[in-house]
């Protein structure tokens, strides 16, 4: 389930609760709050009655702020038709937590499940218990009839298990499933070589899940994986260029985050130059590229048939 149009986009904290080894905001090392409440409630005032479809908040854990309720109250304030958040669903847990946060208008939770049972999840969250947490957090917010996103980083840590994790999700009777690249920033640049696989060794353990998820006729997308290494999946690449996300972001106003991602964040090489799809695809994370080269990447053709990288 992903929502079209213009949205707010909000980083209400770098903590967590969890300690991902592969932590994009590096969640496991920050201690103090990093988002100031006046500059995020001037930030959703601002923009009410501006055709804004949804506010997406995210962390970090958005649950850990003690004022994470009255934030949604705001939100609920300036009558914002949709809010999103992104999760680890572990405060979910409590019934009367996940009515509260429903009340005050989230219909859409993006929930991070990386393991089919707690010994997978739990050793990339270091954390006992979250992972049945996290479970019971989903099936509460179902039950309150609010629609559920997962998503299921793949890592050096789990990127076998991923036919196991899409069939427990596809149990859960999720809304959507979302699967993406390891994005190799913060804790996952740090820890580099445990938490990062080659595309090569993943993406056949990624396709087994993939073809899971299809026979369910569960909603799935992929996100960040460059085209050439989908190749025969494109259609389920997410295209967050409909989402027009404005994000709030540690002090900072980010007019278009995809247009931010693709021009700081990802990068083309020379093989990509001669790749049909060079303009649609977002490229590769470049820390990735810095570390590991070009090598296993190759240009497509029309049709989708794999033109020899000549480096390779």
């Amino acid at each position: 389930m992903v929502y079209d149009g213009k949205m707010l986009s909000i980083h209400l904290t770098d903590r967590c609760n969890n300690k991902c080894w592969f932590c994009v905001v590096d969640s496991p090392t920050q201690l103090r709050e990093m988002a100031n409440r006046k500059k995020i409630d001037r930030f959703i005032e601002a923009h009410r009655g501006q055709r804004y479809i949804a506010v997406n908040l995210h962390g970090g854990e958005p649950t850990v702020r003690k004022d994470f309720i009255e934030i949604l109250e705001k939100i609920a304030e300036c009558e914002y038709p949709h809010v999103i958040l992104q999760t680890n669903a572990r405060r979910l847990a409590s019934k009367k937590f996940a009515e509260r946060v429903c009340e005050l208008g989230v219909d859409l939770f993006v929930v991070s499940i990386h393991g089919s049972d707690a010994a997978i999840h739990e050793k990339i969250t270091q954390v006992p218990k979250s992972f049945e947490q996290a479970i019971k957090g989903i099936r509460n917010v179902k039950s309150l009839g609010a629609k559920v996103r997962t998503n299921s980083v793949v890592s050096r840590m789990n990127f076998e298990d991923f036919p196991s994790i899409m069939e427990l999700l596809i149990s859960l009777n999720v809304d959507h499933i979302n699967i993406s690249a390891l994005h190799t920033v913060g804790a996952a640049f740090r820890h580099f070589n445990l938490v990062t696989p080659t595309y090569d060794e993943a993406m056949p353990f990624v396709r087994r899940g993939v073809e899971l998820v299809r026979k369910s006729g569960t909603v799935l997308t992929l996100e960040g994986f460059p085209l050439c290494v989908i190749e025969g999946l494109h259609e389920h690449l997410i295209d967050w260029h409909n989402q027009q996300f404005k994000m709030l972001f540690r002090g900072v106003i980010i007019d278009n985050y995809e247009t931010y991602m693709d021009e700081t964040m990802r990068v083309h090489g020379e093989i990509c130059s001669d790749c049909t799809f060079f303009r649609k695809c977002g490229g590769v994370y470049k820390e990735y590229i810095a570390i590991r080269g070009w090598d296993e990447f190759v240009a497509l053709t029309s049709k989708g048939r794999s033109v020899q990288n000549a480096n390779a």
